[in-house]
């Protein structure tokens, strides 16, 4: 798996929580991807920047593929992970499903910044 699932420094009170995590790369653009349950979004790979990835609210499955098969991670609220370059991914929402995607380079910088691959079965 080319795909690293970030471990948070957590501060919990009685208040809640709080996930702290630490990129090891300057983040340059944010989005917020909001998902019903059972839709996907993805069957892409990004070939100009890696994606940092932090789920808001819900749970999805992320399926990354690569010359072995297929891993997947069952993310849920909270987690977070960083997609490296070139790695094709995808993310099935289990429940309504939002996250924040991080970039390290500008979309509409990168030329492309997506490419679509099959869907896989």
């Amino acid at each position: 798996m080319k795909t690293i699932l970030l471990d948070p420094d957590i501060f919990e009170d009685h208040r809640g929580i709080i996930y702290s995590y630490y990129p090891d790369e300057k983040i340059v653009e944010y989005n917020l991807m909001v998902t019903k349950k059972g839709d996907e979004r993805g069957y892409h790979y990004h070939p100009e920047f890696n994606e940092f990835m932090m789920v808001v609210n819900g749970e999805c499955i992320y399926t990354e593929w690569h010359n072995d098969g297929e891993d997947k991670i069952h993310l849920k609220t909270g987690m977070s992970i960083k997609i490296p370059i070139g790695t094709a991914h995808t993310f099935t929402a289990l429940t309504d499903f939002k996250f924040v995607s991080m970039l390290t380079k500008l979309w509409h910088s990168s030329n492309p910044p997506i490419i679509k691959i099959d869907k896989k079965n």
